[in-house]
């Protein structure tokens, strides 16, 4: 596999030299042999990088950009993304609280969720986050009570479902009727109606999050079309508009998304027409998702007629996106193989007592693979180390983070004493 193809997910940050696997300037071979296997690897610099493209394609309008936390959670990416300037779209308590612990000033945290406890409303409030967006009329009553007990004015978007339809998994649709989230625009209208019975609940403007690993622009402007049609309706002025996250990334050479600048204007111009005072910006995927790649071994090689499985140390526990979503990523040799070799098509298959535990299947691996061989699994960064579990009693790996030639480790490998240490 020559270079060229994979930067298309990788960009110069993860490469081949001398046909060895590096992360920036450190050999992914030499990562094993000191940290073992699996292994969650991150790269400083192309997650700085997708920060600055992102921040760049929405630089000529008031926005708050706020990191969907929920993508990857670990503290030192959280810090990194701060420093950056940005701000946090959390979805729990305990989302808010690592947020916070990592830098970033409540002023700049959206709290979003369809589930929020009002014991996390409450905390929202006595912490003074920037909003909330409203998933229910319940919530309003919440931030009501709170925002009477604490003395202030809470500003709240509405969510809306807006019973649209988008070219992705359905598991991430996110704004079509028969899904949990957001208000249905009759509420909505009844909500706006009744705006002035609330006096702490500052209904400011609407949130909305049609999907996720969105390639295009066209169902954003849809969207936006469908909320300025509900404002004339209403006679309600939004002044903040919230579009959620959901911005796509390339998972494999074949993968066509739109440019992120590209994708910038075109929104912030449709943006500009509505009057807009701020508009807020929930990107999780696109901000960390190529950045980290995950790391495992060949345990064994079992070949079964023309069937072939590569069984490899890291499973669904550690990354459960194929098993889920049946999710495509890049799996590549860290020993690059050369274009006289012959390849065979196999399953890359987890340790797992699951039929479902696969990294990938019909993935195209060297003929003269061998237990001892390390793979590297693409494109796991965002929803991958954060949708981890211990399941089958397995630890979950370490993470590292790779700045030029430092490694720095940013989660210790579980120990099996941690697997127990709350029971009893």
């Amino acid at each position: 596999m020559e270079e060229k193809n994979i930067d298309v997910i990788f960009e110069g940050f993860f490469t081949y030299k001398k046909r060895h696997f590096y992360v920036e300037e450190i050999s992914v071979k030499n990562i094993a042999d000191t940290y073992g296997t699996p292994s969650y690897i991150y790269s400083k610099n192309y997650l700085i990088s997708q920060i600055t493209k992102f921040k760049n394609a929405f630089s000529n309008i008031e926005a708050l950009i706020c990191y969907s936390v929920k993508a990857n959670s670990n503290l030192s990416i959280l810090n990194i993304i701060n420093k950056q300037g940005y701000g946090a779209d959390v979805v729990s308590e305990g989302e808010l609280r690592a947020s916070i612990l990592a830098g970033f000033s409540p002023r700049m945290i959206v709290f979003a969720g369809v589930g929020k406890k009002k014991e996390e409303i409450e905390l929202g409030i006595k912490k003074d986050i920037y909003c909330f967006n409203i998933e229910n009329e319940d919530e309003l009553s919440y931030i009501e009570k709170y925002g009477k007990k604490y003395k202030k004015e809470v500003v709240c978007n509405l969510r809306l479902n807006l019973d649209m339809d988008v070219d992705t998994h359905h598991y991430v649709k996110t704004s079509k009727k028969e899904t949990k989230f957001g208000i249905d625009l009759k509420t909505t209208e009844e909500i706006l109606l009744g705006i002035s019975h609330y006096k702490h609940a500052q209904i400011k403007g609407f949130h909305i999050h049609i999907g996720s690993q969105i390639k295009e622009s066209s169902p954003y402007l849809k969207a936006l079309e469908k909320v300025k049609e509900l404002a004339e309706k209403t006679g309600f002025k939004p002044e903040v508009i919230d579009i959620g996250g959901g911005f796509g990334i390339p998972y494999s050479i074949q993968d066509r998304i739109v440019n992120i600048s590209e994708f910038g204007k075109k929104i912030t111009s449709v943006v500009q027409t509505m009057g807009i005072k701020k508009l807020i910006l929930e990107p999780g995927r696109f901000i960390v998702g190529n950045t980290g790649v995950l790391l495992t071994k060949v345990l064994y090689v079992k070949k079964r007629g023309e069937k072939n499985f590569v069984i490899v140390d890291a499973g669904m526990n550690d990354l459960i996106r194929p098993a889920l979503y049946s999710s495509h990523h890049t799996i590549l040799p860290v020993k690059q193989q050369t274009t006289s070799e012959h390849t065979v098509k196999a399953d890359i298959v987890g340790p797992i007592c699951e039929t479902a535990d696969y990294l990938g299947k019909d993935i195209e691996m060297p003929e003269n693979i061998k237990k001892g061989d390390l793979l590297i699994v693409a494109s796991a960064g965002a929803y991958s180390f954060s949708m981890s579990s211990n399941y089958n009693s397995r630890l979950k790996p370490c993470e590292l983070l790779i700045d030029g030639e430092k490694i720095s480790v940013i989660r210790a490998r579980e120990k099996y004493s941690d697997l127990w240490k709350n029971q009893m």
